[in-house]
């Protein structure tokens, strides 16, 4: 095995794990949400502390990928960057818990589809689906933060959505578990 099948295989897999963990998260987030708890759900959105957090996972995630494409004087600040933009944003942004997942959920839509198509993951075709629906709920709720607001009203107030929901996110943590667990070396050419 070379080294970049490695490295390859190592965010492939830091990739599935974040998205066992983020699909599990907003399960049961939807799984839990009832009437009387809209106004702590709504409250998540805004919370600093998760943007900041979740925005230090994702520019990690995202560095490594960045790296191909940035100007050689841009390489060593990078990692700066991914350290210092999260701090700003917990100062500065409205909504950074919401923004922060929207770039995850866009990092973890475009790993499913990579790394389950380059290293040959059993049932990859099955993961673009999956990637696709995610990156474009990422996109969704970076574009417009609120919209994660929004969710967790709908899914306080209508059960009937808030089981599909939970449900949606439950088969999105089975299909993370897979890609997690049977992608393995030798499916880069």
């Amino acid at each position: 095995m070379v080294d970049s099948e490695l490295s390859q295989i190592f965010w492939g897999r830091c990739a599935f794990g974040s998205g066992v963990f983020l699909y599990l998260l907003i399960g049961i987030l939807s799984f839990a949400a009832s009437p009387e708890r809209v106004t702590k759900f709504e409250a998540l959105a805004r919370n600093k502390w998760i943007g900041l957090f979740g925005g230090w996972i994702a520019l990690a995630l995202c560095v490594p990928h960045a790296v191909v494409v940035s100007p050689a004087f841009l390489l060593p600040f990078l990692w700066p960057i991914a350290i210092v933009v999260p701090i700003l944003g917990f100062f500065f942004v409205d909504y950074p818990a919401a923004r922060a997942a929207g770039g995850l959920l866009i990092l973890l839509g475009y790993s499913l589809v990579h790394y389950t198509f380059d290293f040959r993951t059993p049932g990859f075709p099955v993961f673009a689906f999956l990637g696709w629906f995610t990156g474009i709920a990422g996109i969704w709720i970076s574009g417009k933060p609120c919209a994660l607001r929004d969710y967790f009203r709908m899914v306080c107030r209508k059960k009937q959505f808030r089981l599909i929901c939970g449900g949606v996110w439950s088969m999105g943590v089975l299909m993370a578990l897979w890609a997690l667990f049977m992608t393995r070396e030798g499916g880069v050419q």
